[in-house]
């Protein structure tokens, strides 16, 4: 088995599934409550299996063992970097699982450092994780089923291990978008959500589509109670003596789905 295969069972699991906390966003919004080591080791302490954050926080959690646990590490990365090498090499030395980089735009030159990412990444046996907004964040209007899952299915044809994006709005939409991939789908969670019940439910419907995760940020780590709504949704994406479940990562990297 690869390296790259073992690290994408640690962040996918034995029942195929990935509850991430993305605390990646200090990097464009600054200081911020929340986006700290010790809501960190919280949302770890309460199951996440891992968390995604960018290189100088990465650093000063693996400096401090007790900060990650068992989690796995994702590495945010800057799709525009000039060394794109150098920024994997470095997420490696600081015992990454995996590395992402944002393709926001539908402008050419992302793609091709995208797919630049996915041969480097691919050389040194470390899973590619390619978050895709088409369009951007900042059009919303180009954020129908059929977008999504197009730049869903070109990312993973550059190379992509596994995709983010966001979540369509009903299972039926998303199941195409999940279908349609090849690679494993895990949706962003964006804005705070208006309650606790409506994500959860939310999170519910997208993994009835063959979702294989969540990579929620501000719905966590901005959250009253960090820790609870951590197991909340431990709850809802593992389900209590659940093996692997079908249609998720679990079939992909088994070699198993159609």
């Amino acid at each position: 088995m690869s390296s790259k295969s073992l690290r994408m069972r640690r962040l996918f699991g034995a029942d195929g599934r990935l509850l991430l906390v993305a605390m990646d966003h200090a990097g464009f919004m600054g200081p911020v409550p929340g986006l700290d080591l010790p809501t960190m080791a919280t949302v770890v302490g309460a199951g996440a299996d891992a968390v995604m954050t960018t290189f100088g926080t990465a650093r000063r959690a693996s400096q401090q063992p007790g900060i990650l646990g068992q989690a796995a590490l994702v590495v945010s990365l800057d799709i525009h970097a000039v060394e794109p090498e150098e920024q994997v090499l470095n997420a490696l030395r600081l015992g990454a699982d995996s590395v992402k980089v944002l393709a926001g735009s539908g402008d050419r030159s992302q793609w091709t450092a995208l797919q630049r990412y996915a041969l480097v990444c691919e050389r040194w046996g470390i899973p590619f994780q390619a978050e895709v907004i088409p369009g951007g964040f900042d059009q919303p209007e180009k954020h129908t089923p059929q977008n999504i899952a197009s730049v869903c299915r070109q990312a993973a044809e550059m190379g992509a291990d596994y995709v983010k994006t966001f979540y369509t709005g009903d299972p039926d939409s998303m199941r195409r978008v999940v279908e349609g991939a090849t690679v494993p789908v895990v949706i962003l969670g964006g804005d705070r959500a208006p309650d606790e019940d409506s994500l959860l439910q939310q999170v519910r419907d997208a993994l009835s589509a063959g979702v294989s995760g969540v990579a929620f940020g501000r719905n966590i780590w901005s959250h009253a109670d960090p820790a609870g709504i951590t197991r909340r949704l431990v709850e809802v994406v593992h389900p209590r003596g659940a093996a692997a479940i079908p249609g998720t990562a679990s079939a992909l990297l088994a070699g198993t789905a159609p």
